[in-house]
């Protein structure tokens, strides 16, 4: 029980400190930026899940860099499918 006090009150000093010397909002910034980019959330997102799941590094990095690409690769798939809804969707409101 004092043991997730301390973890707590640890965690809280470091937050504060981050955030006083502005280093939670570069942070930020640079989230946002990955978040802006499909491919950059894939990589990164399957990276942490791999890791996270227990998949040694040497294979989680080159796996992430795949889903990266293979990212583009739906993201193009989307686009021709919202170009056939779109399609549909004229046709059936002429």
């Amino acid at each position: 029980m004092m043991e997730c006090v301390g973890i707590a009150m640890l965690l809280m000093v470091v937050a504060t400190v981050a955030a006083h010397l502005g280093l939670s909002q570069a942070i930020a910034q640079v989230v946002l930026k990955i978040f802006r980019c499909h491919k950059c959330l894939s990589f990164w997102l399957a990276l942490a899940g791999l890791l996270a799941a227990g998949c040694p590094v040497v294979l989680a990095a080159p796996l992430s860099l795949f889903a990266a690409y293979v990212s583009n690769w739906f993201v193009l798939l989307l686009i021709i499918l919202n170009d056939i809804y779109d399609k549909i969707w004229q046709r059936l409101n002429k």
